[in-house]
Parts: C-alpha cells; structure tokens; sequence
C-alpha cells in the first residue's frame, strides 16, 4: 500500500510538472510581447507631416509610420523598433527634437501592436517588416532610392538585426540588445526550460551576416552598465564578434528603459552622420 500511495503522490506531481511546463509553452507569448493600443483620438498625423503606410499581412491589415525630411530630399531612412511593450509613434517625441537634412523615419508596429492587426512573432516581425519596406518603396521609392539604416532597442534590437539581413544598410545601431531569446530563458528561468521556447530570435547570426558585406555598416552596440533586464554582457558578448568593425558604447549608471534619453545627444548624431 505504501509503495501504490508513493507512487500516486509522484504521479500527481508529474501531472502538476506538465500542466506548468504545458502553462509556460502556451503563454509564454506573454511573457515575451506586451502590446498596446493607440487611443482612439490620437491621430498625429492630422497635424504634423507623419504619413500612413497601409498594408496587408496574413495577420491582417498592418500599419507603419512615415516621417519625411523636414529639409530636402529624403537621401536616408531611419528604420525604428522599439522594445516590446513599446509602440511606433512613441519614438515622436525624440523625433520631434531631431532635424537632420535628408534624413526620414520609417516607424514600425509589430504585429497586434497599435493599429496592427494579429499577433507578433519572429517571423510574422520579419513578414511584416518586409511589406512596410516594400510599401514605402511604392509610395516613395519612384522619385527617390535613399540610403537605409536602422535602430532597436531590446526586442527591438533583434528586429532591425532582421531587417538589416534581409536590405542593405550603411548603419545599425543596436541597444540594449540580447544574445538570443534562448540566452535570455536561461538567464531568467534556468536552461530547462529552452526546449519549450517557440519564439526564436537569435541576434549572433545576422550580426555575424552584416559583418561580412563589402563595404560593412557602420555598427554602434549601446548598452547600460545596470541594466536590470538584458545583461550587459550579451551587449558586450555582441560586441565582441568584432571589435575591429563594432563600435561598442556602455552607458555608466544606466539601467534598460532610461539609455534612449541618455543616449539622445549621441543619437543626433547617428542620424546626422554623413550621407
């Protein structure tokens, strides 16, 4: 009887095993993304000259963001991620503060992030990436074929790593950024739990890739030395695939969401490099 009683409380903490792991695998989507919504009476564009870009994905209907030069001809575009509980249009507020001749900003949403339709994921990030790529090039690409660079910060880092693999870029910039999401699991929950990951972004690879182009881009990794969320180590491990051709930047005393306001000044300049 004792052996049949141990064998019913292993059972059950079996069965309590596998309804976390199963809970974990299910909402780990979650976990990952925190998207939000734009008011309903928020609409910036009606008084400054931010223009929409409507397209489709198999996720449903997708909105970007433009903002020409406020000078001249566009002659680079600027390709914003935010992180993941951040949305396109929250990058305006720096922006607006911001007026490099030539230079336009493309403001991405993810997937059922702000007036994006569906659910975000790698490849659905990347898919819809593309297509706001490729819309902006049939509204704007006849007159002009500007140069292209791109930011992210945290998630938003893995983003424009994919979109830089997948376009030619003279610049990336790249904050906060992680190894991988599988790196980011171990860190915060053990390696144990890697097999049930599903959503694999993987930032060494596409590095790795924009490295080997002739010419390279101009690469700038920022990280916070008291980064509370992505270990500062991931940025330097980052950095560290070729120190020859990153540039790497560790803010002092500076944590995860406050290294855009410390970094501004820096970033101005990024965005006014020559063209």
């Amino acid at each position: 009887m004792k052996e049949i009683h141990c064998l019913k409380s292993l059972f059950r903490w079996l069965l309590l095993l596998l309804g976390v792991l199963m809970m974990l695998a299910l909402f780990q989507h979650k976990l990952i993304y925190h998207p939000r919504s734009y008011p309903a009476d928020y609409q910036p564009w009606e008084t400054s000259s931010l223009e929409l870009l409507r397209y489709q994905t198999t996720e449903g209907s997708q909105t970007a963001y433009y903002l020409p030069p406020k000078n001249g001809s566009v002659q680079r575009v600027w390709v914003l991620f935010g992180g993941n509980a951040g949305l396109a249009l929250d990058w305006l507020g720096l922006l607006t503060q911001v007026n490099p001749s030539g230079v336009g900003f493309l403001l991405i949403d993810y997937p059922g992030y702000g007036a994006c339709e569906g659910s975000a994921s790698p490849e659905m990030i990347r898919i819809s990436t593309r297509e706001a790529f490729q819309a902006w090039q049939r509204e704007y690409g006849i007159e002009s074929q500007p140069g292209w660079a791109t930011l992210g910060h945290s998630l938003g880092a893995a983003a424009a790593l994919q979109f830089a693999e997948d376009h030619p870029v003279d610049r990336i910039v790249l904050l906060s950024p992680f190894t991988s999401l599988a790196d980011m699991v171990r860190h915060l929950f053990g390696g144990w739990l890697v097999p049930l990951l599903r959503h694999h972004f993987e930032n060494r690879k596409p590095l790795q890739v924009v490295l080997e182009r002739n010419p390279f881009p101009a690469i700038l990794i920022v990280h916070g030395d008291r980064d509370e969320v992505v270990p500062v180590q991931m940025g330097r491990e980052l950095a560290a695939l070729n120190p020859g051709q990153i540039e790497y930047l560790e803010v002092p005393d500076t944590g995860h969401n406050d290294i855009l306001s410390k970094l501004w000044p820096r970033l101005h300049q990024e965005f006014a490099a020559s063209l």
